[in-house]
């Protein structure tokens, strides 16, 4: 009787561990933009993701800047030319970069 008391003591303690281990699997914080702005970014650019609409996040443009990330509204014009100048930046970068020569 003892042993079946032992064994339904930790069968409910492994449960509850269990539980609260997929609870805390589903709570994540979650940083995402849920707001954009429209006003062109004066702080200089350093990298930029996109962000992809979710039920709890826009579709953005999140640009990475010496002052921090900003949200910013796909399809502004002038969010578009910054993409490209990075990217092109970026492209200048890989095809520049130093090669090694073995003589």
């Amino acid at each position: 009787m003892q042993l079946c008391i032992r064994r339904l003591a930790c069968l409910a303690f492994l449960t509850l561990v269990l539980a609260m281990t997929a609870t805390a699997a589903e709570i994540k914080i979650i940083k995402c933009c849920t707001k954009v702005g429209t006003v062109k970014i004066t702080a200089p650019i350093i990298g930029y993701r996109i962000q992809r609409k979710t039920a709890s996040c826009v579709a953005a443009v999140v640009f990475e800047t010496t002052e921090g990330m900003v949200c910013s509204h796909w399809k502004q014009g002038w969010v578009r030319d910054s993409i490209r100048k990075l990217e092109q930046v970026r492209r200048e970068s890989i095809t520049a970069a130093p090669t090694t020569s073995s003589t």
